[in-house]
């Protein structure tokens, strides 16, 4: 049998095996498809026509949130290809998003900040050159859910038909976007208040504009849905048992915390923080580690973790409910599903509460994708950042990016690995800067197979993880004699990507990691 021929069927029956999968180099792999004949031959890619694209992005989920969401594992983590080593470069929502409708890391598209300068939506420019822009350009319905930009709609934008390039605009308004219990909508340009828990509302709507979409032209136009949960991150109103409430006098025990759903209040009253060594930890070395907490920090720490799951069940039901949708009414066949969350987030873990931290907890993100031709069930270890998500997404839709992509075609990725049968190695440059606004950064670096490696700004002081030998990152390797051609081969890497843009950043992957290994 013809290779080619018995891999479109497997793409028409949404099925793959590794052989099918054998189309690029085991050495490496670059950005994007050289052939028509080979974009058919990806997975995700449909023998006649494009599939259609829903993009779940959950605010605040860290990957190690999804053991407690049975319909994401079920249904997705079972049923697709998860992302192992998927990160944010610049783990905070502002910048997550602008990279996702860029597919550029942040030292480029510069809204690195929620507000201030270069933050929030005020902060983002080119919005006539995103991926919507480009997905509506290539013939698709395109549709925006939820959560944008921090700072939507406290301006005129408030009451504007949408942003370019959406044909359907329905995003949730600041600061109502937090009041989990009744947000507002923009829909193209109305003011909703639907009344309904912020899951249920993205939930229902979603539906809504899949439903809709599908019956678009005959049915015949594929849609491009991107659907923004805010659930678990913080939000409100206050409730009796938050620590605000319980301890009016006491300040320094109002961690942030989230509001879940009446249903599932106190289904997992019973959870304690995870028992890892980065727990609360802040050892030889931890230069940015948090101050250390108090035994009553500690348990409100507990309280915190314990709603970030609770609320996150909303959107595992959600979930759920939206891929019965799709099957019940045919499209499910066509459509690819990326899942994934903006950035991590980190509760207690080395001293710290929220994201933007260089630690695993708070880069790595939850990155499933599920589809025509995607493996079911397996794991690939390769690395993935935001910006890959929206230059796969245009790839999918065969849409032509209006900008120079920094990130790679996922779907590339996940060919090569599989047909290596092993993790690719690509080092990706990281980075954060002041959450309220400013042009100096904290820390920037590189990450790189086992390794992190990131200097801080305001000290100068650089840190090393070798997660192979210390997966919670509890020990800063810098000054380690061992380490030092380590140090010096990614103190090179971050100097040559530090400023890459589009051709010059990272794009191939190889198989083996070219860092020396410590001697």
């Amino acid at each position: 049998m013809n290779s080619g021929m018995g891999l479109s069927r497997a793409l028409r029956r949404g099925r793959t095996t590794i052989a099918t999968l054998a189309v690029a180099s085991t050495v490496a792999v670059l950005c994007g498809p050289t052939s028509s004949a080979e974009a058919a031959a990806l997975p995700g890619r449909l023998e006649s026509g494009r599939p259609n694209v829903l993009m779940i992005n959950v605010d605040d989920l860290a990957a190690t949130d999804v053991k407690y969401m049975p319909n994401v594992r079920r249904l997705l983590v079972e049923q697709g290809t998860t992302f192992t080593d998927a990160v944010a470069p610049t783990p905070l929502c502002v910048p997550a998003r602008a990279s996702l409708l860029t597919g550029k890391y942040a030292h480029n598209h510069k809204n690195w900040s929620i507000s201030g300068t270069n933050g929030g939506y005020k902060g983002f420019t080119g919005r006539r050159n995103t991926l919507p822009v480009w997905m509506d350009k290539a013939g698709y319905r395109t549709m925006f859910l939820g959560k944008y930009l921090n700072g939507y709609g406290k301006g005129s934008e408030r009451y504007s038909s949408g942003e370019p390039g959406w044909d359907n605009w329905q995003a949730t308004i600041d600061p109502s976007t937090y009041h989990l219990l009744s947000p507002k909508f923009n829909n193209n340009g109305s003011i909703q208040s639907p009344g309904l828990y912020s899951s249920v509302a993205l939930q229902s709507r979603s539906i809504k504009m899949i439903k809709n979409a599908g019956t678009n032209v005959g049915g015949k136009k594929p849609w491009f849905l991107w659907v923004n949960y805010v659930a678990p991150h913080a939000g409100g109103p206050v409730e009796a048992s938050d620590p605000k409430k319980r301890y009016p006098n006491q300040p320094s025990l109002w961690l942030e915390n989230t509001r879940p759903m009446g249903a599932d209040k106190g289904r997992f009253s019973g959870l304690e923080l995870p028992k890892t060594p980065d727990m609360f930890y802040a050892g030889p070395g931890q230069v940015t580690a948090g101050k250390p907490y108090t035994a009553a920090q500690k348990r409100v720490m507990r309280y915190v973790y314990q709603q970030r799951i609770e609320a996150a069940q909303s959107v595992d039901r959600a979930v759920a409910r939206t891929i019965a949708h799709l099957k019940n009414s045919g499209q499910y066949r066509r459509t690819v599903i990326i899942f994934s969350g903006d950035n991590g987030y980190t509760t207690g873990h080395h001293n710290r509460l929220g994201k933007l931290w260089e630690s695993s907890q708070s880069m790595r993100i939850p990155l499933i994708m599920v589809g025509p031709g995607i493996p079911k069930n397996i794991k690939v270890g390769s690395a993935v950042g935001n910006p890959d998500i929206a230059t796969t997404v245009a790839a999918l839709g065969r849409a032509t990016p209006g900008r120079a992509q920094d990130g790679v075609d996922i779907t590339r990725v996940l060919a090569s690995s599989v047909k290596a049968g092993k993790t690719l190695y690509r080092p990706i440059p990281v980075a954060a800067w002041p959450t309220l606004g400013g042009t100096t950064s904290k820390y920037r670096g590189i990450r790189y197979g086992r390794y992190t490696y990131v200097t801080v700004t305001a000290t100068g002081v650089p840190v090393l993880y070798d997660r192979a030998v210390d997966p919670y990152e509890t020990r800063n390797l810098a000054g380690d004699r061992r380490y030092a051609k380590v140090v010096a081969h990614l103190k090179a890497l971050d100097a040559k990507y530090r400023a890459c843009s589009g051709s010059t950043c990272p794009k191939t992957y190889a198989s083996t990691l070219s860092t020396p290994a410590p001697s």
